[in-house]
């Protein structure tokens, strides 16, 4: 037979070059890192669509407290004004003030269900239709206590009839608002900032700014489809053993 027939075969060709091991565990070294980083890139561009796609109203905040209202919220960018001319919250007593007033806090006492009662683990006066249980939000609490604030300036107009009994609960009464208004201050901790203009040569602060707001109108519509009328009493079960 030709010596040609007894050539020894070549492991690769002669296109590819010698095989090498190390070079082999580089090349799939290389094919990973491109994986991860293909994959880092696709993610980094997830998250920046859902940034982008996210509305500024929906501002994601720490849940620590349940709150049947969430469902409610809506967070807004909006300018308070702050202006006591033409406001219908301002000012003397009025029928226009006195009704205003009387319609925004209107759902103070809202109805909650057995369930959303168990999620703060606290008790309440259940109805007594069996429909639930009474319940107020802590910001129509403190809309109730700056009504009675600007009543109290007009006492005798307001309370006419009131007795020297009365005028003496009067005082803790309004200590109680002026502190529960104090510590909802507090809890929010708004840290807006208002800036300065010069007025009569001295340094105001500006009554205007921008904040970031509850969307005051979701959440209403919220309160007054779960109000309470609590005018009747007779709506509430009674204590235990009564």
């Amino acid at each position: 037979m030709d010596k040609k027939e007894y050539k020894r075969l070549s492991t690769f060709d002669s296109e590819d070059g010698p095989s090498d091991p190390s070079t082999l565990f580089l090349s799939q070294r290389s094919h990973k890192h491109i994986l991860i980083y293909a994959l880092l890139i696709l993610c980094n561009f997830f998250f920046i669509g859902l940034w982008l796609n996210t509305s500024p109203s929906e501002c994601i905040r720490p849940q620590l407290v349940y709150s049947p209202a969430r469902s409610a919220i809506r967070y807004e960018k909006k300018r308070l004004v702050r202006n006591i001319k033409n406001n219908v919250y301002t000012g003397v007593p009025r029928p226009e003030h006195d009704q205003a007033w009387r319609r925004l806090i209107e759902p103070i006492t809202i109805r909650i269900a057995r369930d959303e009662l168990a999620k703060i683990n606290e008790t309440s006066i259940a109805l007594r239709d069996g429909s639930g249980f009474i319940a107020e939000t802590a910001v129509y609490h403190e809309l109730h206590c700056i009504k009675r604030i600007r009543r109290h300036f007009y006492l005798d107009h307001y309370y006419p009839d009131m007795t020297e009994d009365e005028r003496l609960r009067e005082g803790p009464h309004i200590d109680h608002c002026l502190e529960y208004w104090r510590e909802a201050a507090m809890c929010r901790g708004d840290t807006t900032l208002s800036t300065f203009r010069w007025a009569d040569d001295k340094p105001f602060s500006t009554v205007y700014s921008d904040h970031e707001c509850v969307n005051w109108d979701v959440l209403d519509i919220w309160a007054r489809s779960r109000m309470v009328d609590m005018s009747d009493w007779s709506i509430l079960a009674p204590a235990s053993g009564e």
